[in-house]
């Protein structure tokens, strides 16, 4: 799986890769509403099967306000029988969890020490849940599908992520805990990890992917 020479750059997803699992943020939410788990996401899926992704896509790439996001889904919600309350939240709960937490943000501190570059590579649904300082002190640089107009998986935004970090494609690792994200980042060269929400075992195929030894 690893090729001639090292990977000289790591980039990492945010949500469910430097967070807990979004599936359970999204869960612990629909909960409350007395909602079935998932129940919010395949709402969206459902709406967002058209050209260019629908309603996801638009937000994903900075088209559509975050606000009129959170409208369309309340009204997808109502429409499909469940009752929302006007003052409930409903982004903000989704995404409550959405803290930094697991162990890759040390690997990306790891990594940066041997002088590999590192870069943030995530779909936005707004701003407001990363951790920009944090962010910072991890990665050399930030790609958020919002501020730049693409999304995972338009290969224009994985070439986009390693351009910026100054390398080619195939010397990049890639991790993210979409599959499909996965597969288009292996098909552009580089060395794709689906993490799983096995912090070890993504450290572990990381750190070999780079040449470093584990310690």
């Amino acid at each position: 799986m690893v090729g001639p020479g090292p990977s000289r750059a790591l980039l990492l997803d945010y949500g469910g890769v430097l967070t807990e699992p979004v599936d359970a943020s999204f869960a612990r939410f629909e909960r409350r509403l007395g909602l079935p788990p998932g129940r919010s996401f395949e709402v969206l899926v459902e709406a967002s099967r058209t050209k260019g992704g629908g309603p996801i896509g638009a937000l994903e790439r900075g088209e559509m306000p975050l606000a009129e996001f959170e409208v369309l889904l309340r009204d997808l919600l109502v429409e499909a029988g469940y009752r929302i309350a006007a003052d409930v939240d409903l982004l903000e709960g989704l995404f409550e969890a959405m803290r930094p937490a697991g162990g890759l943000w040390e690997l990306a501190a790891q990594v940066r020490a041997h002088g590999v570059r590192t870069g943030l590579l995530s779909n936005s649904w707004g701003f407001d849940v990363y951790p920009f300082e944090e962010l910072e002190d991890h990665f050399d640089d930030l790609v958020l599908s919002g501020q730049v107009g693409l999304r995972k998986p338009d290969p224009a935004i994985y070439r986009l992520a390693a351009q910026r970090l100054g390398v080619a494609p195939d010397a990049c690792v890639f991790v993210d805990d979409l599959e499909r994200n996965v597969e288009v980042a292996s098909e552009l060269g580089m060395l794709g990890v689906h993490h799983t929400g096995d912090d070890a075992a993504t450290r572990a195929a990381v750190l070999a992917a780079l040449r470093i030894d584990a310690g």
